[in-house]
């Protein structure tokens, strides 16, 4: 072959290297940044191999996300609650969830949290007057509640059995209070009435009105 044949051959291949490496590449990398991706599933891993985000479509139909640890435990998750709403949802190291961030049935939104076993500690949500919060003993009662009615602010305190204590809370009127035993039973109720008065009654423990003021 002679010199200006192999010139020219060589300049023909460099050419085509080119083309297919620099120019055809990026012309390919811009096609699929365009692209629409259609799966139902994606998994990314990290450098170990191990599932780190998973997006998939769930049993309903929904989108979900679902995060997890370098050891595989899921740790946070994003998805469509019973009520076609959007929820999310963080889990401890053991797996067990800690917080859930959704909007409920009435269009709200909500929050709870949990102890580390799992167990309601607190909540917090909209309410058909305002907003309300609840918390909890380690045993799942709820012990204190704070909310808004018709009238305004109202607060209900529970004894660890779960049952109601004390309350205080704006009325008709305007406010009133009660207290009873641990079990609920009798107590004293004081409030203002109509006519911008004030009472006071006393019952027993099987409710009967034993005292008053006036």
């Amino acid at each position: 072959m002679k010199v200006v044949e192999r010139i020219f051959l060589y300049t023909v291949l460099a050419i085509l290297v080119f083309y297919v490496f620099l120019v055809d590449g990026n012309v390919e990398s811009k096609e699929i940044i365009q692209e629409e991706i259609r799966a139902r599933s994606i998994l990314i891993v990290n450098d170990a191999g191990k599932e780190v985000i998973v997006l998939f479509a769930d049993k309903d139909g929904n989108g979900a996300i679902e995060i997890y640890n370098k050891f595989g435990n899921i740790v946070a998750g994003m998805g469509v609650n019973e009520y076609d709403s959007g929820g999310i949802s963080f889990f401890n190291q053991a797996g067990i969830t800690g917080i859930n961030i959704f909007v409920d049935k009435y269009g709200g939104g909500s929050i709870g949290v949990n102890n580390k076993f799992g167990t309601t500690a607190a909540f917090m949500q909209a309410s058909e007057y305002g907003g309300e919060m609840g918390f909890f003993n380690k045993g799942g009662n709820i012990v204190a509640g704070m909310g808004v009615n018709e009238y305004g602010g109202m607060m209900d305190i529970f004894s660890i059995f779960g049952t109601t204590v004390a309350w205080v809370r704006a009325g008709e009127h305007g406010g009133g209070m009660f207290v009873s035993s641990k079990d609920g039973n009798g107590g004293v109720i004081m409030g203002i009435y109509e006519n911008d008065n004030g009472t006071i009654g006393v019952y027993n423990k099987d409710g009967k009105l034993i005292g008053g003021l006036p």
